[in-house]
């Protein structure tokens, strides 16, 4: 099984983008991340959906207490804004590193153990510095399930 196979092509998250840009990207291409590249052009980190919802919309206080929240919370009133409030954010805060990946001739195997290493669900995919696409534990399983769906 080769990750070309299952590799999702993506665009980049780039300087001057909004959230709200970003998001369009993953949303489209159904994956939870994207590469992000500088003003030369050079891949430097990425932006994950649950990195920017964790960091724009989620107090650090309610991720510590998240086992006691209740399901009122007043605190949270006004959540339409806020939304409106970090699509409009622009993406360079929320580009995080460092950015893993892998080459495209890599087995599943590796692939699959450096998800667990890291606890992730996906890997982007680079041969050299050219960007392939991201892979994801979904695809993985997709493909797992084609596979014994053959026999």
């Amino acid at each position: 099984m080769k990750l070309r196979g299952i590799l999702i092509p993506t665009g980049f998250a780039e300087e001057g983008m909004r959230v709200h840009d970003v998001f369009k990207l993953c949303v489209d291409a159904g994956v939870p991340a994207v590469p992000f590249r500088d003003g030369s052009g050079k891949v430097t980190g990425y932006v994950s959906l649950n990195g920017v919802m964790h960091r724009g919309c989620i107090p650090n206080y309610m991720v510590e207490l998240a086992h006691i929240l209740g399901n009122t919370m007043s605190c949270v009133s006004d959540a339409e804004n806020k939304v409106k409030e970090v699509m409009a954010n622009p993406i360079e805060p929320y580009v995080q590193s460092p950015l893993r990946s892998i080459s495209s001739d890599a087995p599943i195997i590796k692939v699959l153990a450096i998800l667990e290493k890291y606890g992730s669900s996906y890997l982007f995919i680079f041969d050299g510095d050219n960007y392939r696409g991201i892979v994801t534990a979904d695809g993985i399983a997709r493909r797992m399930l084609e596979i014994d769906s053959e026999s």
